[in-house]
């Protein structure tokens, strides 16, 4: 019998600086942030391999996570993120089935649960982890902040 399992693992590049928000029940942080990702495929008329990026949005939950976010990730960060994937459904406001009903919307959101820092921006921000050790440094934030037991707000 085979395991079904609701997880993801990318490794990319992060797209923007990570944005940082509040929960309005709560006050604790959530970060977003939009990583890209390789995809390629080979073209059938021509037989060539054709590379593209894939953007995919981020949410970070996690109180101590979403602290080494804000603190070591900055755009152009390589990363390693692991997670859920959570659907989110909702009636449109605006948009409606043949019959008049309101049309159903959904979007996948990727929860990220750990992460691992791979290389600094190529611009050289001074706010990242430069050298091996802060990378380490950063790594082992990172990891005791995914040990953390904290409930998902959905």
């Amino acid at each position: 019998m085979s395991r079904m399992n609701n997880s993801f693992d990318f490794t990319g590049f992060v797209g923007s600086d990570p944005e940082k928000r509040f929960m309005p029940t709560n006050g604790k942080p959530v970060i977003t942030v939009s990583l890209g990702v390789d995809a390629s495929y080979k073209d059938r008329n021509t037989n060539e391999t054709v590379e593209r990026t894939e953007w995919i949005d981020l949410v970070v939950y996690r109180e101590g996570l979403a602290g080494v976010f804000d603190q070591y990730v900055r755009k152009g960060s390589e990363i390693r993120v692991r997670g859920v994937v959570h659907k989110e459904t909702w009636e449109s406001k605006d948009r409606t089935n043949e019959d008049g009903k309101p049309r159903m919307e959904s979007r996948y959101r990727f929860i990220v649960s750990d992460l691992r820092l791979m290389r600094r921006p190529k611009d050289g921000a001074s706010s990242t982890p430069t050298a091996p050790e802060d990378l380490a440094q950063a790594n082992a934030a990172a990891a005791a902040a995914s040990q953390e037991d904290q409930d998902i707000p959905f």
